[in-house]
């Protein structure tokens, strides 16, 4: 698709917005900045602007187009329904097209195409959460066919703090007798991070080599830990094969008696992942989880499902503008509390990366799990 293309596409959508101011209170960026122009009516009036020729590049227009977390909250408000994440996607392509794309996105490129992982680590070195792993022999892992292939995802790889999600779960799927595979170091990111920076042209290389793994293993079916990565797969990858997130996974093993769950003396409330929930539609399994554990308190957040607060770590954002990340962090963790719950689980490892670095550089104590994590416990729970 060419730039031509994408401004046709733009001007569609920004067309219609009607400038209501619906979508204001459901934006995280002006929640903590409160300035027009980083709101979705702004990014649309800018987009519509630009295109007709009424107005000229600046870095600020581009700084309020490439500080969109991409949640989606606001396409939920809008009577209209207007698509403005991918209307920032496309101007943040076309910005990328003309070399007005803030430059900190080339080296994420660099890196993604020589180590084929957001943390620039050697790419053998993927599946050191094994280290985690008890009773689960190696040869599980290592199957050259397989019904399932588990596609770990770059966070849960190789950020030590959520490097227990796929130890927890490999192990879960191993006990509940399922013929499962990793790619290890043949894994490679999905590329999501290359669409928030513009850069689409650049995830064929990522997706093709993808696609021919999980091929090559024969799987009907790949799981999924992070949402991301499940997104991508499901609109851009469209293979031959079942796409599962964790949790749905998990919700199908407990409602076919494959996991035997014990008490859990916990508050629990739950963040709705703005990439699983209201960008995938995953919202009931999740919570379903979470009640189907004995002893367990549930309490929903506030803002919760369509309409979830963003943890602030999504659309790149953190690379070009930490402090507005951590603000947003903030303003989630303050809605976390609200509630009274001594525990919050999540289903995205960005989001309990997010949340829990931002918890920790506040001296706040706040139990911050995976929803697989919760699970794990609850199994190993005497």
């Amino acid at each position: 698709m060419n730039i031509v293309e994408l401004k046709e596409l733009q001007y569609e959508e920004v067309a219609k917005c009607t400038r209501c101011g619906f979508c204001l209170p459901n934006c995280p960026t002006y929640a903590v900045r409160g300035t027009e122009g980083l709101t979705p009516r702004g990014r649309n009036a800018i987009t519509r602007a630009v295109i007709e020729g009424d107005l000229e590049l600046t870095q600020d227009l581009v700084r309020a187009i490439f500080t969109c977390f991409g949640c989606g909250a606001c396409t939920k408000a809008c009577f209209p329904g207007i698509k403005t994440r991918d209307v920032v996607l496309s101007d943040r392509a076309c910005l990328t097209e003309v070399q007005a794309h803030p430059k900190i996105f080339d080296k994420l490129a660099q890196t993604l195409n020589e180590y084929h992982n957001i943390s620039g680590d050697n790419n053998e070195s993927r599946a050191e959460w094994r280290k985690y792993l008890k009773g689960v022999p190696d040869a599980v892992l290592e199957k050259d066919r397989a019904e399932i292939v588990y596609f770990v995802g770059c966070a849960a790889s190789f950020l030590p703090m959520a490097q227990q999600v796929p130890a927890d779960l490999a192990t879960i799927m191993y006990h509940a007798g399922l013929d499962f595979t990793i790619l290890g170091g043949a894994e490679w990111c999905c590329g999501f991070p290359l669409l928030g920076a513009g850069m689409p042209d650049k995830v064929t290389a990522l997706k093709n080599h993808n696609l021919e793994k999980l091929k090559s293993i024969g799987a009907g079916q790949a799981v999924f830990s992070c949402p991301s990565c499940l997104h991508t797969w499901k609109h851009l990858y469209s293979p031959d094969a079942e796409l599962l997130h964790a949790s749905q996974l998990l919700s199908d093993l407990i409602k076919q008696d494959k996991l035997e769950l014990n008490p859990l003396k916990l508050k629990v409330t739950y963040h709705d992942p703005c990439y699983l929930g209201r960008n995938t539609g995953v919202f009931d399994e999740p919570r379903d989880i979470i009640k189907s554990i004995p002893g367990i308190e549930f309490v929903e957040l506030p803002n919760n499902r369509n309409f979830s607060l963003c943890c602030g770590g999504g659309g790149n954002v953190e690379m070009m503008d930490p402090d507005l990340s951590a603000a947003v962090a903030r303003r989630k963790i303050e809605e976390i509390q609200s509630t009274g719950a001594d525990t919050v689980v999540s289903s995205c490892q960005q989001c309990l990366r997010t949340i829990l670095s931002c918890a920790r550089s506040e001296g706040i104590g706040l139990n911050v799990l995976d929803l697989t994590q919760l699970v794990a416990k609850s199994l190993t729970q005497q």
